[in-house]
């Protein structure tokens, strides 16, 4: 019942992560920890509680879920808030994005994006497709979203935000939501996005670094120039796994954010396409199971997880390739850092869950099922 291609192409997708994180890192980690495979081994762990979440995410009840989704959004606000009360949030590179709970790092924003759609797929399904003509309804489900929105965006992390409101957009979008009040929401959304830079210093050097990198090599440029040198010295077949050069220490955070680089150079153009299909067959998939679906909370829940994950994955890509102005946002799946891999591996559990229910749905209306879901 469960669909299988989904399991597959997010197994292939961490293991493609391991192997990428390992070739990325193991120079930096010698040096600075004695141990070459020390963020390996930490991924790999997450990886292997990931599955465990994942198993259960695919079993225990949808609608429980649901019904824990409004506590679920309270507690990530409350945990994004606490990132904001001083000696609590932990601060790496200028964002505070990370509390800390004795050896280990949590990182809200991951837990509080996941919540937003589970709270936002419940809200949806409540109300008839053609009844959302009340203030009052968007109200509901409007004030707790952008309040969410609004504590990520001033960590400041504005690809997380954009990859989350993404994913919002093309739920309500898919609720049959009226394309004039979605056109309002979009406005809403690109005013609020130009004026950033106006705001926030640092988006105004993005910016620039993104138009013309090259204006400043050494400081806001670097970033992006050592990452389109990666990429293009990788040329169709790449130099081979574990050869590229770049990581070795001229990339930053090469093992994170940056890692489709890393892989742009060692597996060539050939490679990152293989990536880039298997993010598209994800979405393929996920989409799939949605349509499939007859339960409105299960559909816009898969919705949701589909968008966010294949949304979030084109953002990291086009950060890297710069298409799109430098952003801290991890690539799914691929990238080092543990709460995002536990996250993103229990959310494609909620989506098998969903397949499953499709499936058994299928069988008890006596219709036949199809095989390959």
């Amino acid at each position: 019942g469960m669909d299988l291609p989904l399991l597959i192409a997010t197994l292939i997708l961490i293991m493609v992560g391991l192997s990428m994180i390992l070739s990325a890192s193991a120079p930096v980690s010698e040096l600075s920890q004695g141990d070459g495979l020390a963020l390996v081994k930490k991924q790999a762990l997450f990886a292997g509680l990931g599955l465990a979440a994942m198993a259960f995410a695919s079993t225990f009840p949808l609608e429980r879920w649901r019904t824990w989704s409004r506590p679920l959004l309270l507690v990530s606000g409350a945990m994004l808030a606490a990132l904001h009360v001083p000696g609590v949030g932990v601060t790496i590179y200028g964002s505070t994005r990370w509390l800390k709970f004795g050896p280990l790092f949590l990182q809200p924003s991951e837990v509080a994006k996941f919540a937003l759609i589970l709270f936002v797929a419940d809200v949806l399904a409540r109300y008839p497709r053609d009844g959302w003509t009340l203030v009052r309804e968007y109200r509901d489900v409007l004030l707790p979203v952008g309040a969410c929105l609004g504590l990520v965006l001033i960590q400041p992390d504005l690809g997380t935000t954009l990859a989350a409101t993404l994913a919002v957009f093309v739920m309500f979008w898919c609720n049959g939501t009226s394309t004039m009040l979605m056109g309002a929401f979009a406005g809403i959304g690109v005013i609020g996005v130009s004026l950033l830079p106006v705001v926030m210093p640092y988006q105004r050097h993005r910016w620039m670094a993104l138009i013309d990198p090259w204006a400043d090599p050494k400081g806001i440029g670097f970033q992006i120039i050592q990452s389109l040198l990666a990429i293009g010295s990788g040329g169709i077949f790449g130099v081979g796994y574990g050869q590229g050069k770049q990581k070795l220490f001229y990339l930053p955070i090469q093992h994170a954010d940056f890692i489709f680089a890393v892989f742009a150079e060692e597996l060539g153009l050939m490679g990152s396409l293989g990536l880039v299909a298997l993010f598209v067959f994800f979405g393929y998939r996920g989409l799939t199971i949605a349509r499939q679906s007859l339960n409105p909370f299960h559909q816009l829940l898969a919705i949701g997880i589909t968008a966010l994950i294949v949304g979030q994955a084109f953002t990291n890509i086009g950060v890297v390739t710069a298409c799109l102005p430098t952003t801290g946002i991890p690539l799914p799946f691929v990238s080092h850092g543990g709460t995002s891999l536990l996250i993103m591996m229990f959310s494609v559990g909620l989506l098998l869950n969903v397949s499953s229910r499709n499936h058994l749905a299928l069988r008890l209306a006596g219709a036949p099922g199809q095989e390959d879901g």
